[in-house]
């Protein structure tokens, strides 16, 4: 059980399914340069390390027309194994890498069994009468990915095959699983804790979108370490209000060792492996439908409206699971990843509630576990119409005592007490994150000072 928020990198939202080789050895440096010193620890490698993918020839890019991989890589049990076309020296030498930097490795699974270890009746390791096919249900299928069959888990070998494909991983060193596509479906979640729990390998389980995550299996999410509450969120503002949705939602459910996903951070540069198709490059009338969203590009928020998206994680206390090109990555989008403050409020681990609402502003607040009189404080205007918003503080509205003394985190600046009633002006989409404490001469309770964050340097 985690009794912390995880942090950590996933390769999804900068590379879609095709994290190749040399581009997973550059962004693990990064990862232990600029965000391991602040406490982030998984590095993920996500769909189609184990695709065998049609290639632009001469670059490693996919192509336009292949979305996910029409082979995969498997050995002679079903399991799947790194791809010849991306990681064709396997991943031994980036998993030692990875914990040689103090790091745990993760990677990404499909619910179920391959599609080709079904046709092809592979057999079950270490069950020799059984094969693949024995247990598929070839019924259950993903629908935006092709790659599996769910199993059938009332069938023999169904937990033995999820065993070996464990067991498998943790004899490689791998540290966190994600399994996708499963949240409507428990047993096969339930498959996958007792593997772990087989493996003898602390591995963390994040579960996936697999259907709208549903509170009736708090029993079965509670097993593993983490869990998505929404459908794949980007850089667009309407990503920004499902969020809020999703947590309002979720927020009752969330305690140490349960955390409620709301999704990866798609700030910087993403899709950097699908650049958009050159005139003619694809038949007439054929959409490109590559893995992930759009194409190549910056990311399209604004720097308000990554401040209120960043805020919406820390504050609900999801994993924080940055998902854009680390070798890339500027300034203002590493001070919003490493704040200290901020990270505080994250790895606090309470969710917050909504306080107060007036309009399109919303107040939430999330009270510190081991401080007493501490806190912090999310005022959000979510009025998409680009309109401004106006709010003062008041004691009562906040149920805090007037002596409070308030903290904006993100501007790093001493706002003075509740007494002063601070008047806030929130621009379309802001929001201001403060911390808070009791007053200065309130014994145990520590004084709210400006934290400097240390410069960065981009990389040359």
């Amino acid at each position: 059980m985690t009794t912390q928020p995880l942090l950590g990198w996933n390769s999804f939202d900068s590379f879609g399914g095709y994290l190749h080789e040399a581009a997973a050895f550059a962004q693990l440096e990064a990862f232990a340069a600029k965000l391991a010193p602040h406490g982030y620890e998984y590095f993920v490698v996500d769909i189609g390390w184990y695709g065998e993918y049609e290639l632009k020839p001469g670059t490693m890019f996919p192509s336009p027309e292949t979305k996910h991989a029409m082979d995969a890589h498997l050995d002679g049990h079903g399991r799947p194994l790194p791809s010849k076309c991306y990681f064709p020296n396997g991943f031994d030498a980036l998993i030692k890498r990875t914990h040689e930097l103090g790091l745990k490795f993760g990677v990404h699974l499909m619910r179920g069994v391959p599609r080709k270890a079904v046709e092809l009746r592979l057999p079950i390791k270490g069950v020799a009468s059984l094969t693949c096919a024995d247990i598929a249900d070839t019924s259950s299928t993903c629908p935006w990915c092709h790659y599996n069959y769910g199993i059938d888990m009332g069938k023999p070998g169904a937990q033995a095959y999820h065993d070996t494909l464990v067991r498998q991983l943790a004899d490689w060193g791998v540290d966190f699983i994600k399994a996708d596509d499963i949240t409507a479906y428990p047993e096969e979640i339930l498959a996958y804790v007792r593997a772990i729990r087989n493996s003898g390998r602390d591995i963390k389980l994040s579960l996936s979108h697999g259907g709208e995550a549903d509170p009736r299996l708090m029993p079965v999410y509670r097993q593993a370490d983490m869990v998505r509450i929404t459908k794949d969120i980007w850089d667009d503002p309407e990503s920004i209000e499902r969020s809020y949705n999703a947590w309002q939602h979720w927020q009752p459910f969330t305690e140490p060792g349960f955390w409620p996903d709301l999704d990866m951070i798609p700030f910087g540069d993403l899709q950097t492996m699908s650049p958009e198709p050159e005139p003619g490059e694809l038949p007439e009338g054929k959409n490109p439908s590559l893995c992930g969203k759009g194409f190549r590009r910056s990311d399209q928020l604004d720097a308000v409206q990554r401040r209120t998206f960043m805020t919406q994680r820390l504050l609900s206390a999801s994993p924080l699971m940055f998902g854009g090109d680390l070798t890339t990555i500027n300034d203002e989008v590493l001070a919003l990843l490493t704040n200290k403050r901020a990270l505080a409020c994250n790895q606090n681990g309470v969710s917050a509630s909504i306080l107060y609402m007036r309009g399109d502003v919303q107040v939430w607040r999330a009270s510190s576990r081991t401080e007493l009189g501490k806190g912090w404080l999310g005022v959000f205007n979510r009025n998409p119409a680009r309109q401004a918003e106006d709010l003062i503080l008041t004691a009562d509205r906040l149920g805090l005592p007037p002596q409070t003394q308030l903290f904006d985190v993100w501007e790093d600046a001493i706002m003075g007490s509740l007494a002063d009633h601070p008047h806030l002006r929130l621009p379309s989409l802001g929001c201001r994150f403060i911390e808070y404490a009791g007053a200065r001469h309130e014994a145990g309770v520590p004084a709210l000072e400006p934290h400097q964050q240390p410069h960065v340097s981009p990389e040359p």
